[in-house]
């Protein structure tokens, strides 16, 4: 089903892509426009350039003006990408905290999720009555307590991985007799 979905498109963009071709061909306004364009948007590929030319009235000022306009708009999101996405808890991070454990990685473990919503509220809890503390503190807590749980993690599965080795090996002995 996805792919014939993609496929439809595919070829509603390379026919949109053909019928600007026919259009630059016949109109010497719009090959102009299409030399100007690939001038200023340089990063933008010029098929997608191209492509912006089939539209109902092409030729015309107020459409020239929307593939214009649209053409800018690729190249600026092009040069201007989007920031990495960030979590309610990444502020809370320091450098040393992400080394042990990264905010998503966090946020994936739900066990241990849990518990550090747990801590950061009644953290937050103890200066309800007064005024909200510095950052400063909620990320020296976030580093301390990832690196006293996180540790108790770790040798827990170390614990059960090798627990889990043992009855392996006794399971295999217990077959070669």
């Amino acid at each position: 089903m996805m792919d014939e979905i993609e496929k439809n498109i595919e070829k509603i963009l390379e026919n949109k892509y053909k019928d600007s071709l026919k259009i630059l061909r016949m109109s010497k306004t719009s090959q102009e426009l299409l030399k100007e364009l690939k001038k200023e948007c340089p990063h933008v590929p010029e098929k997608e350039i191209v492509s912006l030319f089939k539209s109902v009235a092409a030729g015309t000022k107020m459409v020239d003006a929307a593939i214009i306009a649209s053409a800018h708009n690729m190249e600026y999101n092009i040069i201007h990408r989007p920031k990495r996405e960030k979590t309610w808890i990444d502020p809370l991070f320091t450098e040393e905290a992400r080394k042990i454990m990264k905010p998503k990685e966090l946020m994936k473990n739900k066990k241990l999720y849990r518990e550090f919503i747990d801590y950061i509220s009644k953290l937050e809890a103890k200066y309800d009555d007064s005024e909200a503390p510095d950052i400063a503190i909620f990320r020296r807590r976030v580093t301390t307590f990832l690196k006293e749980h996180v540790k108790k993690e770790k040798k827990a599965s170390e614990k059960e991985r090798k627990t889990k080795k043992k009855e392996k090996r006794r399971k295999q002995k217990s077959d070669k007799k």
